[in-house]
This record gives C-alpha cells, structure tokens and sequence, in this order.
C-alpha cells in the first residue's frame, strides 16, 4: 500500500511539474525559427576568406531572412495545448503533420529543418 501511496504522490508531483512548465506558444515559433535559419547558413557556409564588409552584409542578411522564417513560422504553425504537453503542427510534406514538441519548458523539434526549407521555398 505505501509502494501505491509513493507512486500516487511521484505522478502528481510530475503531473503538477508538466501543468507548470508547458512551454508557450512563442517558444515553438522561435526554435522553428532557429532551427530553419541554423539549417540554412551551414548550407550557405563556404571556406573561403571574407572581409568586414562581407561579414557586415551576411549579418544583415541573416537578421532580415530570421525576420522573415519568423513570421512565415508563425504563420503556419498552429500549437494545440493539451494541459500537460502542446504540439505544433504545420503544412509538410503536403499534409498537416506533428513538427515540434512542447514538455518542461523546452519544445523539440520532430522534423529536419532542412525539409521545412524546402516547403517554405
């Protein structure tokens, strides 16, 4: 009977602890966000040497096109709350599908950033 009490007490206690930490919809967005601009500069990322001037306008560049994956994120991501844990889904591979988790405050994302590219193109 304690063994029961014990477990009881350590699922409300998890239970209380995922209820608290459900991360919002915002943090979705950003790590989506992340993780497309992250996927494409390594893509774009040669060896060859540059100059101020070049590293000026590759930082501008990433600024202004982070902007843009954001809001295209934000508008096609739809974060449904289930209490404990939310999921985003968004338009890939032609169908809706499951593309990021959200549990204790940290969302993982399920999909390649790499393919989200390639439908955002």
């Amino acid at each position: 009977m304690k063994k029961l009490i014990k477990i009881i007490v350590v699922l409300a206690i998890l239970t209380g602890v995922m209820f608290f930490t459900c991360p919002e919809e915002e943090k979705h967005v950003n790590k989506l966000t992340q993780e497309i601009v992250a996927s494409a500069n390594d893509s774009q990322k040669d060896d060859s040497e540059s100059n101020i001037i070049e590293d000026i306008g590759n930082a501008i560049a990433g600024t202004l096109s982070e902007k843009v994956v954001q809001l295209y994120v934000k508008s096609q991501l739809k974060v449904e709350n289930y209490t404990l844990l939310n999921v985003g889904k968004m338009n890939y591979d032609g169908e809706r599908r499951v593309v990021t988790i959200g549990a204790f405050n940290h969302v993982f994302c399920l999909v390649k950033a790499y393919d989200l590219i390639d439908d955002i193109q």
